[in-house]
């Protein structure tokens, strides 16, 4: 009868402990849920498309838009923290056929501005540099009316050598590494 007692206090005490440390979290580890913000290209309207949720990637695929590079950058699905994110936002110009993802008041205000429609919500990116961040570039190439978001050293070195000019940080995501 001692042990069964020794035992539930035991295991009381293990369960209000264990309660505990969840609570103790800090902000940044609850809601960690992140995705893949895939980098696809269409040859014919030399246009870059950053897909990050299942409905881009449908959309770049039934586009006719191939698979370049998957692991660009990680993006969360949902804010983490409010004060410190901000959504990623993608649009679409059809008469350009080009996609913007993008996360700035300037970036909104100019996809705007140049007849770009809002598709939706990618994701969220810290608004400043974060411990284990990378800032995620707009670039444009204005002969080929393309906007191109990168955070590898692959995505940066390919917009450099076809000539996109550096824009902007949108703001900062995890490096694509595989998790």
């Amino acid at each position: 009868m001692a042990r069964t007692r020794g035992l539930l206090a035991l295991g009381a005490a293990l369960l209000v402990s264990s309660s505990g440390a969840v609570a103790a979290q800090p902000a940044h580890a609850v809601n960690e849920r992140s995705a893949n913000l895939v980098t696809y290209y269409h040859w014919g309207q030399e246009d870059n498309f950053s897909a990050v949720t299942h409905l881009d990637h449908s959309a770049a695929r039934g586009g006719g838009y191939q698979w370049i590079r998957t692991y660009e950058a990680w993006v969360h699905m949902d804010p983490v923290d409010v004060n410190r994110q901000r959504p990623l936002i993608l649009f679409y110009n059809s008469a350009r056929g080009d996609y913007i993802s993008t996360a700035t008041d300037d970036g909104i205000a100019s996809a705007l501005s140049a007849g770009y429609v809002r598709k939706g919500v990618q994701g969220y990116v810290w608004k400043d540099r974060q411990p284990g961040t990378v800032p995620l570039h707009q670039y444009w190439n204005q002969e080929r009316e393309d906007n191109f978001a990168a955070a590898s050293p692959e995505g940066i070195a390919s917009a450099q050598s076809a000539d996109y000019r550096w824009i902007r940080v949108e703001g900062y995501v995890r490096p694509g590494t595989a998790l």
